[in-house]
């Protein structure tokens, strides 16, 4: 069974939740192409089937100030290639403004980004987590209906069975399993990924820097979610090998072939 090594990538065909969508490409068909920016930050990593309670995973908006676009060619900068058209860099900068009807200050906006990038992240890191546990929860799963009848197989089925009540014990502390439909989540309470993701949203519709209060949430949050990944890290590091080594010892076949 393999362990991953890096963190994950959402797969395709990820489902849509209340907020947000695929992030956006610019098109590459022959002739004039156009590409208009949300204005937003790259959205936290989601997976297939979520569904969360008032929650945000959009990236969060961007502060006002200057910026530069810039266009790519095969994995080139314009920097590098020098693209001109009409003798002109294709580098452009502009400015996003403010509401001029709000008094909010340019450290205000650099406070609210600064937490609602962390809230991003964190969401990330919390998503990427379920997505290693549904894959080894699979893979575990799909060895023990493999080898069901073969010898040894009893040991490993036991032991597979206990290794995903441990990866199920983490999952349903960050994500509410249960939920099927959009209104589940008045039934079943909403895990801490949810949570989190409701903070995203009361941080960034506001034309205001944070309260006291979200960076509290934010910090119990954060430290309950870490709490729950550490417990999954000591799950890879030992119990997973552990199940491997259980399976390279039983001699299990690659190929299994079931009598006709």
């Amino acid at each position: 069974m393999a362990t991953p090594t890096e963190q994950p990538q959402p797969p395709a065909g990820e489902e849509e939740t209340f907020f947000g969508g695929a992030p956006a490409r610019v098109t590459i068909d022959v002739g004039l192409n156009r590409f208009v920016w949300d204005l937003r930050y790259a959205d936290a990593t989601r997976f297939p089937g979520m569904i969360l309670w008032a929650g945000e995973t959009r990236g969060p908006r961007i502060a006002p100030g200057n910026y530069q676009v810039k266009l790519t060619v095969d994995g080139k900068s314009n920097y590098q290639v020098k693209l001109t058209v009409d003798g002109k860099t294709m580098t452009e900068s502009f400015e996003v403004k403010p509401d001029p009807r709000l008094t909010t200050t340019a450290a205000d906006y650099a406070k609210q980004l600064d937490l609602a990038l962390k809230i991003r992240d964190k969401l990330t890191e919390t998503h990427n987590a379920i997505i290693s546990i549904r894959d080894v929860k699979k893979q575990v799963e799909d060895l023990v209906k493999r080898v069901a009848g073969q010898p040894n197989a009893k040991p490993i089925a036991d032991a597979g069975s206990a290794l995903n009540k441990k990866l199920t014990e983490v999952e349903e502390a960050l994500y509410q399993t249960k939920n099927q439909s959009s209104q589940d989540p008045l039934n079943f309470p909403i895990r801490l990924n949810n949570k989190l993701a409701a903070l995203a949203g009361v941080v960034s519709r506001s034309e205001t820097p944070p309260t006291d209060q979200s960076y509290a949430v934010y910090d119990e949050l954060a430290a309950q979610i870490d709490a729950q990944l550490q417990k999954l890290g000591q799950v890879m590091k030992t119990d997973v090998p552990a199940f491997n080594q259980l399976v390279r010892d039983a001699n299990i076949p690659a190929v299994v072939v079931k009598p006709q």
